[in-house]
């Protein structure tokens, strides 16, 4: 009977102890069910709502609201946050961004208004479309939401990590493997747009995951492990959706391993682990998207029923066998059709600026951009209006003084970060998010400066 006991106590230490070192891996990304006060505050409101725009993107943001759509009303919101703390609220930008970042964000909303002036007078403000078309500026609005919450430890929430431990595969899953009908149905019938997550959202998701979670890995091997798996697991995905993202992606990827290079290599057995997992995790689901033929392509050939439609795709995607990059006619060119489409447009736009000597303000908000005027530019619904460059876009809206001082505002942001300790991670973030804009809508979207600028903001005030 003794013997049996002592064995039963023996179990019992064992299961404690392995339960001990289970609660320890996964102490980050446990929950704190205490008064169940994460599921009724208004940071857990705030957290349910990033995820929401986190998994379903252009989808989510495209669902009608008493006339308006989520991403409509998320702008209103920001620029509301942007008059707010312009005007009332300067040392907490000061706290923020810097004072010479605060004093930029005062001339880039004061060209605002030069600029829609120039254009077309006082009644250009009357319009929706020109605050519609400037929504970028606004989004900067994002950086200050979280000041409005006392507590601001939202990021920092258990709730919050466990959320990113299972959004992240579940966006693969979503993108990749099954979408639930009953999820398309309800975005057919109630957004604008239904589509699965571009190649920039895809980077942006993981850029996110090694900005808030790669200074956990020095003491937490569940997160190293983790994060191996995760990122030969959406890599593929993110280079199959998007050459631009898949580079950005890679910035980040290689940036945080050098800035942890220590910590990976403490345990060669860890890190062997890791490295195989990477690899093997890469292949099954490069294998994957190849076996499946997943078309990312913003036009899917098949689709092309009819002759307008055929020419639409042969314009993009030539069939040649020109160089990548090579000169034409004084012009940029390249062999890749996709590439060449944007190429022809940012030269285009510059073209049409100079020869109608607007280079300095730009054509204003009011209306279309010239150069996506033509047929062959607007897609196959016809609705693209974009592009596809972040600062060809406010060349394009504001001239080179608006270009000017976007660039001055990311230098100063840059430039107070560089004090920071946590500087490395939040720069590399930052300069592939930019990196990624270059060949992307993305940042005149909704989702994608949300996501950017909470995130940052998050980041700041750690420091």
């Amino acid at each position: 009977m003794q013997d049996v006991l002592e064995i039963t106590k023996t179990q019992i230490n064992i299961f404690g102890q392995i339960k001990l070192k289970i609660f320890k891996i996964l102490k980050p990304i446990t929950i704190k069910f205490n008064k169940f006060q994460p599921f009724f505050t208004i940071e857990s409101f705030i957290i349910y709502y990033f995820f929401l725009v986190f998994l379903f993107g252009r989808s989510f943001t495209g669902i009608q609201i008493a006339g308006f759509r989520i991403g409509e009303l998320m702008i209103g919101t920001a620029m509301l946050m942007f008059f707010y703390f312009l005007i009332f609220k300067s040392k907490s930008i000061n706290l923020i961004i810097g004072k010479k970042a605060n004093y930029v964000l005062r001339m880039i909303l004061v060209h605002f208004f030069i600029v829609n002036f120039v254009n077309g007078g006082l009644s250009n403000f009357l319009k929706p479309e020109v605050f519609r078309s400037s929504s970028y500026i606004w989004s900067i609005g994002f950086f200050f939401v979280l000041y409005f919450i006392k507590k601001f430890r939202i990021f920092d929430s258990n709730l919050f990590l466990t959320g990113m431990f299972i959004a992240l595969p579940l966006t693969y899953i979503l993108t990749a493997v099954y979408y639930p009908s009953f999820l398309s149905d309800f975005f057919t019938q109630y957004s604008d747009k239904f589509r699965s997550l571009k190649g920039s959202d895809l980077f942006l998701v993981y850029a996110i995951y090694c900005l808030l979670f790669f200074d956990r890995i020095k003491n937490n091997n569940f997160i190293y492990i983790f994060t191996f798996v995760l990122s030969g697991t959406l890599l593929p995905l993110i280079v199959f959706s998007s050459r631009g993202a898949s580079i950005g992606a890679m910035i980040v990827l290689l940036y945080s391993i050098f800035k942890n290079r220590k910590a990976f290599l403490r345990s060669k057995v860890l890190f062997i682990g890791s490295v195989i997992a990477f690899f093997g995790t890469l292949t099954l689901s490069s294998i994957y998207l190849d076996w499946t033929k997943i078309d990312f392509e913003e036009i899917n050939t098949e689709m092309a029923l009819d002759s307008l439609e055929m020419t639409l795709v042969s314009k993009r995607y030539p069939e040649t066998e020109k160089p990548y990059i090579y000169f034409e006619n004084n012009r940029v060119n390249s062999g890749d059709g996709n590439l060449n489409w944007r190429l022809q447009i940012w030269q285009d736009v510059y073209q049409d600026l100079n020869d109608k000597n607007r280079l300095i303000f730009g054509y204003g908000y009011a209306g279309a951009i010239p150069a996506m005027e033509r047929i062959d530019r607007a897609g196959l619904d016809g609705t693209n209006i974009h592009v596809h460059n972040y600062f060809v876009n406010m060349l394009a809206r504001g001239g080179l003084v608006h270009v000017l001082l976007y660039l001055l505002f990311y230098l100063f942001l840059l430039g107070r970060i560089i004090n920071y300790k946590d500087r490395n991670n939040t720069i590399a973030f930052i300069l592939a998010a930019l990196f990624v804009s270059f060949f992307d809508s993305s940042m005149e979207t909704v989702r994608f400066p949300f996501l950017f600028y909470t995130v940052l903001s998050y980041k700041l005030k750690q420091e």
